[in-house]
């Protein structure tokens, strides 16, 4: 009897040690999300620190959303720009990564590699004139287009000393080109302004309503010699 006791409380030790764990670990492969188990097919696991999940995040970045800090692990904020990430290019918003937003993440990762970088361009006769040198001044194409840049740089440098003059000629030019009806007073008032801004949108510039070497070599044309 104590035999056949002793036989029954050692299977129900071994059920206890082998069995619950088995048990347990199915469960949790069959009630884990399907979407987190696609997940984990393509970058992983993310419960903690994932290489592939801080490149995401870069990307999500780049390309103008918002994941919080790029640090590899998969938060709120970072499963937030997934989804409106997915939104944006009319996928299934789960806030997961499934194989087609891995391949749109990708895409824009490409993208952003071929794509090449603008160059800054000072283009203004205000505060930062003084940031103005012969750098600024892309030296590129033939030989001619060096020599028109260069020219255009050298009368910007020579306005500077004369500023009343400088707004002067600005209004002769776009009075000349039909876009200033004012006086020539020497002054940028609002309707000089207003006046820049439209020719600048007339020449396919940046209508920011400043003057700067871009600017004025369209203006200068309309000057009379």
């Amino acid at each position: 009897m104590l035999k056949a006791l002793g036989f029954i409380l050692l299977i129900v030790i071994l059920a206890i040690m082998f069995v619950s764990p088995v048990r347990n670990y199915m469960n949790s492969i069959f009630h884990k999300d399907k979407n987190e188990l696609k997940e984990e097919q393509i970058i992983g696991t993310v419960s903690g620190y994932s290489p592939r999940v801080k490149e995401i995040q870069e990307i999500l970045k780049e390309v103008g959303f918002e994941p919080g800090s790029i640090d590899g692990v998969m938060g709120g904020q970072t499963r937030a720009a997934i989804k409106e990430f997915q939104k944006k290019k009319s996928l299934k918003p789960s806030g997961k990564i499934d194989s087609t937003t891995q391949l749109a993440l990708n895409r824009e990762k490409e993208i952003t590699k071929s794509s090449p970088q603008p160059h800054a361009e000072i283009d203004t006769f205000s505060d930062r004139e003084s940031a103005l040198t012969v750098k600024d001044v892309h030296l590129e194409g033939v030989k001619d287009d060096l020599t028109k840049k260069a020219k255009v740089q050298d009368e910007v440098l020579s306005f500077r000393l004369k500023s009343k003059d400088r707004v002067k000629q600005i209004q002769s030019a776009l009075k000349e080109a039909n876009f200033y009806k004012g006086g020539i007073d020497g002054k940028i008032g609002s309707q000089t302004k207003r006046a820049i801004k439209a020719f600048q949108k007339s020449k396919g510039l940046n209508p920011d309503g400043v003057v700067g070497p871009k600017t004025w070599e369209e203006l200068n044309k309309f000057l009379k010699n």
